[in-house]
């Protein structure tokens, strides 16, 4: 596979022709829809605990990462084999800068792993689960003689997951056809008018299950907010919508801010710039004064004495 990896995307800074290095991190995943879902949703989940104290539930947070492989590119069909296809990468020092650690696989009856042990022991006794120790144990797996060996994934790790925006991610990749899929330019698409069904739909860009995604999250939008028109605020031609005494106002950046605080700013602007067409400002329903039509032209036809 090794050919049919562009060379800049090959070795290091400092080893550009070595083929055995690298300096990307990539988390690999099963599907292009589990790809779309870490691209819209700017995070790689820490889903499961790993490390030599992952079986205690009192440190449990600090055992649950996401995981990574600095494997180079042209060695990622190892991990095809194993039934994961699809992958993200980034720069190793931007993982590095959030927390990430390479794995040790320490032999069980080796002196660093025995060392290691007796501190974890000693927390343990103590109850003490606020000890450093606990900072170490999510890098450290067991390897035990004559077991499976995990080095050749060369895996780091990222404890309570990977945060990002798409700016960060250096490289997109399917490895499920004959050819690898290495996107180092990509986008989330963007709407088209749908003439037939007159609906918009979504055209996922570079992932085409992209789409999918901001279709849902278009949908959560409209059953969170309401435009102006369907929260029945009144309208002047020459001011404009009546919100005082009706409801609170939200322009439409804020209001996806409050719903999807940690999606990439790309993923909002680009659905900015799609709900902006519709409404600049959107209402809370909760917020929307509760009084209709009927009861406003009661009290306007009821004489004062």
């Amino acid at each position: 596979m090794s050919s049919e990896i562009p060379e800049h995307l090959l070795g290091t800074e400092q080893h550009r022709k070595s083929r055995d290095l690298s300096e990307y991190l990539v988390h690999m995943t099963t599907s292009p829809q589990a790809l779309a879902s870490i691209v819209t949703s700017g995070r790689v989940e820490a889903r499961n605990r790993f490390g030599i104290g992952r079986g205690l539930d009192m440190v449990a947070e600090k055992h649950e990462a996401a995981c990574f492989t600095e494997m180079p590119l042209s060695e990622l069909d190892r991990l095809r084999d194993r039934g994961k296809s699809w992958g993200i990468a980034f720069k190793r020092d931007f993982v590095l800068q959030h927390g990430g650690q390479r794995v040790w696989y320490l032999d069980i009856n080796g002196s660093p792993y025995q060392a290691l042990h007796g501190l974890k022991e000693v927390a343990f006794d103590h109850r003490d689960w606020t000890n450093p120790v606990w900072d170490i144990t999510p890098f450290v797996d067991q390897r035990n003689p004559g077991s499976y060996a995990f080095e050749w994934e060369r895996e780091w790790r990222v404890v309570g997951g990977l945060r990002f925006d798409l700016e960060d991610v250096v490289l997109l990749i399917g490895l499920d056809g004959v050819e690898p899929l290495l996107h180092e330019k990509f986008s989330v698409g963007a709407p088209y008018y749908d003439a037939h069904d007159m609906t918009y739909q979504w055209d996922g860009g570079t992932i085409p299950e992209v789409g999918a995604n901001m279709e849902t999250t278009l949908d959560e939008f409209h059953s969170t907010y309401l435009t102006p028109d369907n929260a029945g605020i009144p309208y002047e031609s020459e001011d404009g919508y009546m919100w005082l005494g009706c409801a609170i106002s939200i322009e439409t950046e804020d209001a996806l801010e409050d719903l999807l605080p940690e999606a990439p700013w790309e993923v909002k602007a680009a659905l900015a710039d799609h709900l902006n067409q519709i409404s600049v400002e959107w209402a809370l329903p909760e917020e929307v004064d509760p009084r209709d039509d009927e009861t406003t032209n009661k009290n306007e036809d009821t004489p004062v004495n």
